[in-house]
């Protein structure tokens, strides 16, 4: 009795536990931002316009618009990045991206950088459709490319199920927050709340638009295995780019990466 008393006790420890890690602390978990103060001047070597956008619950989006040196721009990215730092760190993606033809928008969440406001997943969601109206008010929406990057991809999976764009671009995404966690913790029970569900695999399901993942098979931050739970949700014509020794931030040094990708965005228009 008093062995099954014990692990009784520590099972119910466990599940507390658990619940302040995937709940009360997530936030810590999952964002690593960089503040910056709105007097903060961006230094890049390529032009760039600074933005804010309004949104819910007094929320004030900071972003960047980049755009292409070619003679006419085949539409825009629009970048979601991921977990950790600001555009002050985030703003260099335009070194390839913008090679692609495309102009290039990106924000920042709220928390980072310059961007305000309280964080919850429904504020999130709610300004990736503010900076979306930004970008739509500029370009076409069927000329919208949607890029998700680690975070980012919850982003951009939400953006795609709901408006219209070119096609959904996801660079190492997650299945979801519980898949991740239990990527790390396989020995617990599924048996926790989470504040931030970020459900890639609900919303990729209703995609329309044409789907392209890249992943490495050694990354450490999102296991291979919790991207490759999205696989079987890809339609005819998607595409899932394995890099084989590719990491969390080293994709951009894999030939296959850059040519694919190239080749994706050159197919687009």
């Amino acid at each position: 009795m008093s062995f099954l008393l014990y692990l009784l006790c520590l099972l119910f420890a466990l599940l507390i536990v658990g619940n302040l890690s995937t709940f009360f602390f997530q936030d810590y978990f999952i964002f690593r931002p960089e503040k910056l103060e709105e007097h903060h001047r961006y230094t890049f070597l390529h032009p760039f316009e600074e933005f804010w956008v309004s949104s819910v619950q007094g929320g004030r989006i900071n972003g960047l618009w980049f755009k292409t040196e070619q003679q006419t721009s085949k539409g825009v990215i629009l970048y979601f990045h991921g977990n950790m730092g600001s555009l002050k760190r985030w703003g260099h993606v335009y070194y390839h991206l913008l090679d692609k033809g495309y102009d290039l928008i990106i924000c920042d969440y709220r928390g980072f950088g310059k961007s305000k406001g309280k964080r919850t997943e429904q504020n999130m969601m709610q300004d990736a459709l503010a900076v979306y109206a930004f970008a739509e008010r500029h370009y076409p929406a069927q000329d919208i490319v949607l890029f998700g990057r680690s975070l980012g991809s919850a982003f951009a999976c939400f953006l795609a199920e709901k408006k219209v764009c070119r096609m959904l671009i996801l660079e190492t995404p997650f299945s979801s927050m519980a898949d991740l966690f239990h990527a790390f913790f396989p020995f617990l029970p599924p048996v926790f709340r989470f504040k931030y569900e970020f459900d890639n695999k609900a919303r990729l399901k209703n995609v329309q638009v044409p789907v392209h993942l890249f992943h490495g098979t050694k990354d450490l931050v999102v296991p291979y295995g919790v991207a490759e739970k999205l696989k079987p949700l890809l339609k005819a014509g998607d595409s899932f780019t394995t890099l084989e020794g590719g990491r969390h931030q080293d994709l951009l040094f894999f030939d296959a990466y850059n040519e694919k990708l190239k080749s994706l965005l050159a197919e687009s228009c």
